[in-house]
């Protein structure tokens, strides 16, 4: 089995940090990105794509949506599942999930281990459909 590499993009660096450390001692790949753009940059040199993404909805440059749209527009990271943190409380239409890849979205603050239970089923679907 190989291992699942996750793309945490956040503003926050301690967000980044604590989810990064986290998933990290789960046994997870984990590279991580301060916005969209970065995001974007670092799935681009990837010689694979990430096993799922963990995206901020707002953020400089490029929000969490904007980037969720652009993976799903590139046909080499078109199935990444994309899970969204959100401060805000914003709400996506059913249209707008299909249409982005999102998996789900997860108000902050958020349990851990919720966010867990989240990863692993995206995870084993993206391995499946592999």
């Amino acid at each position: 089995m190989s291992t699942k590499t996750l793309l945490i993009v956040d503003d926050e660096a301690c967000i980044t940090f604590m989810l990064a450390s986290r998933f990290r001692e789960l046994g997870y790949e984990v590279v991580t990105a301060g916005n969209g753009d970065e995001a974007m940059n670092i799935v681009r040199s990837m010689p694979v794509p990430p096993t799922a993404v963990i995206s901020d909805f707002q953020m400089p440059q490029r929000d969490g949506l904007q980037l969720a749209r652009e993976l799903r527009s590139e046909p080499r990271t078109a199935s990444v599942p994309v899970i969204m943190l959100t401060a805000r409380g914003h709400r996506l239409s059913p249209r707008e999930l299909q249409e982005t890849g999102i998996q789900h979205v997860m108000p902050k603050p958020f349990s851990a281990r919720e966010l867990q239970a989240m990863i692993v089923e995206v995870c084993g679907e993206a391995r499946e459909a592999a």
